[in-house]
Formats: structure tokens, C-alpha cells, sequence
């Protein structure tokens, strides 16, 4: 179920991510190379959200930890996407008018290969003590909570 709620995320950042590389390139006629950057940068903050609080549901961790590790994480994806998508716009220049596709393509396969099995260590739940616990019960009435993960 994580990996569809991170998939889901991942449609809303990369709506975002293709959102600012279409405006540079077509809008203010940014090469694709040199507009790849931002938008990566802006579908990344994206997705940190949406994983944060949709994906993973992991809103009660610590903030700072998180986001140093999905940052530790994503700059090496931002790395691997751009030297991707670099390579295949070179050697696939016929495809470099499709440049959408290719970010669809090159995208994909860091998320699966190397940023889902990172964030999935980054986002888990932290053991918490039967003291912690006890009191978020007293704090709901004496009522456990339902899981739903």
C-alpha cells in the first residue's frame, strides 16, 4: 500500500516537476539540460510532502531527521536523474522534442531502483515506548487507536 500512496505522490510531484521544466523550455525557451535542474528540485520538494504526510504517514516523526534523509537521498537521486536524463537526450537526440517522456522515463527508474528503498528507511515508524503509548491513551479517554496502515 506504501508503494501506490509514494506512487500517488510521486503523479503530484512529478505534475509539478513537469509543470516547471515545460514553462523554462517552452516558456522562456531554457534549454531542457539547463531547465532540468530546477524542476527536479521543485517536484522534490513536492514529493517530501507528499510522502511525509501521505505516503508513509509518518507526520509524527522528527521533521529535521526526515527531511536531512530524504534530502541525503534525493540529492544523489537529483545526481542519477540528471546524468540520466542527460545521457539519454544525447544519445537519443531524435527524442530531445520529447524531452517530457524521456523525464518520464529516466525518473521512473531512479524512484524504483533507488529512492523508494531509501525512503521506505527514511519514513518508518519509530518504536515507541510503553510509556509513550499509555499516554496518548489516557489523552484519547482510555481509548486505543485503530492502526490504519
Amino acid at each position: 500500500m506504501k508503494l501506490l500512496r509514494a506512487g500517488a505522490a510521486g503523479i503530484f510531484a512529478t505534475a509539478i516537476d513537469l509543470l516547471v521544466l515545460t514553462i523554462l523550455v517552452s516558456g522562456f525557451h531554457v534549454s531542457a539540460q539547463v531547465a532540468n535542474v530546477p524542476a527536479l528540485v521543485a517536484g522534490g520538494v513536492a514529493n517530501f510532502a507528499g510522502n511525509r504526510w501521505f505516503a508513509f504517514r509518518a507526520q509524527h516523526g522528527s521533521l529535521p531527521k526526515q527531511a536531512l534523509g530524504y534530502t541525503v537521498v534525493e540529492v544523489v537521486a537529483l545526481a542519477l536523474n540528471g546524468w540520466l536524463f542527460a545521457l539519454a537526450i544525447q544519445h537519443f537526440r531524435e527524442a530531445s522534442h520529447l524531452y517530457w517522456l524521456v523525464r518520464l522515463a529516466t525518473t521512473h527508474l531512479v524512484f524504483l531502483a533507488w529512492s523508494y528503498p531509501l525512503w521506505c528507511l527514511v519514513f518508518r515508524r519509530q518504536p515507541t515506548s510503553v510509556t509513550s503509548r499509555l499516554r496518548r491513551i489516557r489523552q484519547r479517554g482510555g481509548r486505543p487507536a485503530v492502526s490504519s496502515s
